[in-house]
């Protein structure tokens, strides 16, 4: 599952929820999405998809 992009808009026209496993415990910068994992660019913590499904 890739992360969400706020502030884009669904098909349908609504604005996506905030998700807080979107952003960085420890640094608060947005991740990105890499295969299995989401990852800071900035402080390089990560979760893998089993932590956080």
């Amino acid at each position: 599952m890739e992360p969400t992009n706020h502030g884009t808009v669904e098909r349908e026209g609504k604005p996506r929820p905030e998700n807080a496993l979107d952003y960085c415990p420890v640094c608060s910068r947005r991740l990105e999405g890499r295969a299995c994992k989401l990852v800071c660019p900035v402080c390089g913590y990560y979760m893998s998809c089993s932590d956080y499904y």
